[in-house]
C-alpha cells in the first residue's frame, strides 16, 4: 500500500492545474496582524511580487564557509570517496530553500497550495581532493492555511498547514537514505516571538535508514526570538519520544551587517544532521551569511 504514496505529489500537481484558472482570478492575499512576526513576513513577501509567480524564501539560505565537526561520520564513507580520501573534521555547509504557490484560495477560502524545495550540502573544500561528501534533496507540498486566530495577549496563531515531503540523498546502494512523511505543521508568532510545531508520521523509508524515526522523532520544535535585527532560533526534534535520550538541537543566530546579507552562526548537536548520519551524533558549528532568517 505504501507504494502508492509516492504517486501523492504527482496527484497534487494534477488538482492543482485543475483549479488553477478559477484559483487566478479569485486571488486574494493572506492578512495578519501587522504586529506579528509572520504578519511582517507575509507583507513583505506580498509587497514584492504579489502574482501567481512570485518565489519567495521558505526556510534560512545561507552558507558557512567554515564548519566544523568534532566527530564526523568517516566509516561510512570507507571506499566511497574520490581517491579514497578522509573526510575531514572542517569543511562548507549551504542550504537552499525557496517555496511558490502553484494554487492560491483553495475553495475560496485562504488556503494555498505550496511547492517548496530545500537543498543542504557540505562541501569538504579543505580536503586535498575537494568533493561535495552529501547533499540532501527535499522537495515538499503543502497547504498553507491561513487563520490569522488571536490566542492570547499578542499571540496569534498564523498558520495550520498539511503537508508531504520527501527527503533524500540520492546517492544510492549501501549510501542511498531517504523518507517521505505526512506533517501538520501550527505556526504561532507575537511581535518578537515565532514558534512552529511539526508533528510527521512516516508514509516511507528507504530499507538502509529503516528505523529513522527512532532517531528523527516524529515530530520538529523551533522557536524564533527577534531583537533590534537580530534572530535567535532553536529547533529541536526526538525530545520527547526518545525520552531525552536520544534528543537533537540546532541553535543558530543572524545579526545585520550589510543591507543584502546577514552574519549567521549555527551550532548543532544531536543525530541527524545530514540524512546520511541520521543514526551518527555528532557536535559541530559553523560561521558564514544567510539572506535571510526565520523571522
Amino acid at each position: 500500500m505504501r507504494n502508492y504514496f509516492k504517486y501523492l505529489p504527482l496527484v497534487i500537481v494534477s488538482l492543482s492545474f485543475i483549479y488553477s484558472t478559477q484559483a487566478y482570478s479569485t486571488m486574494t492575499l493572506p492578512t495578519f496582524s501587522p504586529k506579528t512576526l509572520e504578519g511582517q513576513r507575509a507583507k513583505n513577501e506580498n509587497t514584492l511580487l504579489p502574482d501567481y509567480t512570485f518565489i519567495s524564501f521558505y526556510k534560512p539560505n545561507y552558507v558557512l564557509p567554515y564548519y566544523y565537526t568534532g566527530s564526523p561520520y568517516k566509516s561510512v564513507y570507507v571506499g566511497t570517496t574520490p581517491y579514497n580520501e578522509q573526510i575531514q573534521h572542517s569543511e562548507i555547509k549551504f542550504q537552499l530553500s525557496f517555496k511558490v504557490p502553484l494554487f492560491k484560495n483553495i475553495f475560496n477560502h485562504k488556503t494555498n497550495l505550496m511547492f517548496a524545495y530545500t537543498q543542504l550540502s557540505y562541501w569538504q573544500l579543505y580536503n586535498q581532493r575537494s568533493f561535495i561528501r552529501s547533499t540532501d534533496y527535499e522537495p515538499e507540498f503543502f497547504f498553507a492555511n491561513t487563520i490569522n486566530y488571536h490566542l492570547h495577549k499578542d499571540w496569534y496563531i498564523n498558520y495550520l498547514n498539511l503537508g508531504y515531503v520527501h527527503q533524500s540523498n540520492g546517492m544510492g546502494n549501501s549510501l542511498q537514505r531517504g523518507w517521505d512523511r505526512l506533517y501538520l505543521e501550527a505556526i504561532a508568532s507575537t511581535s518578537n516571538w515565532m514558534l512552529s510545531l511539526k508533528p510527521w508520521i512516516i508514509l516511507d523509508r528507504n530499507s538502509n535508514n529503516s528505523n529513522i524515526g527512532f532517531y528523527m522523532g516524529y515530530a520538529k520544535f523551533l522557536a524564533a526570538y527577534k531583537i533590534h535585527q537580530n534572530v535567535i532560533a532553536v529547533e529541536a526534534y526526538n525530545v520527547v519520544e526518545s525520552g531525552l535520550k536520544r534528543p537533537s538541537a540546532q541553535l543558530t543566530w543572524s545579526f545585520p551587517i550589510s543591507h543584502y546579507f546577514k552574519g549567521y552562526v549555527q551550532v548543532f548537536s544531536g543525530y541527524g544532521q545530514s540524512l546520511i548520519e541520521f543514526n551518527h551524533h555528532t557536535n559541530s558549528a559553523g560561521i558564514g551569511l544567510a539572506l535571510n532568517d526565520w523571522a
